[in-house]
């Protein structure tokens, strides 16, 4: 069924229940998702609504956790959406990202707090990135570094390079993360062997490795380490971490 056959002109509707107003009104919490989009966009195209158009995307996009994953290019690439509207979504997820990724940054006394520093940098993404956390002697983190965008493995990233970009930052201990953007959460082989890299790397350097941490979906594992400073440990979905045999998980 077209959007149009199910949409309202927002002109027939009352002013006091037009979005804006609601918000007003009633707080942003209680706007619905095309709502809050519609906002966004500001204005819709000829013969269709901010409504329809904020549904649209919405269901072309697979809601906001599709949304938050889409570039540019596919994002003006959308019917009724051209690069002003793209670039405009495109800014308001990256202001999400990093506001996300600057509160989270206290000090690494854990895997949970490495998951929360590297979290707004994978969640949502449809390529499989390799972050670096660069931290002082104290594990306070001075840096997020992006190492690898797409086809992250074990022949492109090695331990040469992460220990590089830690060096390189005045750095004296690092983490280091990945996502995987299929939501499988187990850790391959490769992501173990280069864990154990990492870690006799580190410390042939007198580097402290805090761990590498997996994100999947809305989860994330520990990889185990021989030598990492980082206590396992992170809660799951129901708030009581649980280990196993990949490490420690928990809710992202």
């Amino acid at each position: 069924m077209a959007d149009e056959e199910e949409e309202v002109a927002l002109a027939n509707i009352p002013n006091h229940d037009r979005p804006r107003e609601r918000m007003r009104r009633l707080g942003v919490g209680a706007l619905t998702d095309d709502e809050v989009l519609a906002l966004v966009l500001g204005s819709g195209q000829t013969g269709r609504s901010v409504l329809a158009l904020a549904r649209s995307v919405l269901r072309r996009t697979g809601g906001f956790p599709g949304l938050a994953t889409m570039d540019f290019a596919r994002l003006e690439r959308l019917p009724g959406v051209g690069p002003a509207t793209a670039g405009r979504l495109v800014a308001i997820i990256e202001i999400w990202r990093r506001a996300g990724a600057s509160s989270a940054w206290t000090r690494l006394t854990d895997h949970k707090a490495v998951a929360d520093v590297v979290r707004p940098e994978l969640l949502h993404r449809d390529s499989e990135r390799f972050v670096v956390v660069v931290a002082d002697r104290a594990s306070r983190p001075l840096e997020l570094v992006l190492l690898q965008d797409g086809g992250v493995d074990e022949t492109s990233v090695q331990p040469a390079d992460v220990l590089q970009a830690v060096l390189t930052r005045g750095g004296r201990s690092f983490a280091v993360a990945h996502n995987h953007p299929s939501g499988v959460l187990d850790a391959s082989v490769a992501d173990l062997m280069l864990t154990r890299r990492l870690d006799q790397s580190a410390a042939t350097l007198g580097l402290r490795f805090l761990g590498h941490v997996l994100v999947a979906g809305d989860s994330w594992t520990a990889l185990p380490t021989a030598g990492s400073g980082a206590t396992a440990s992170g809660g799951s979905a129901h708030g009581r971490g649980r280990s196993s045999r990949a490490g420690s998980r928990g809710a992202a």
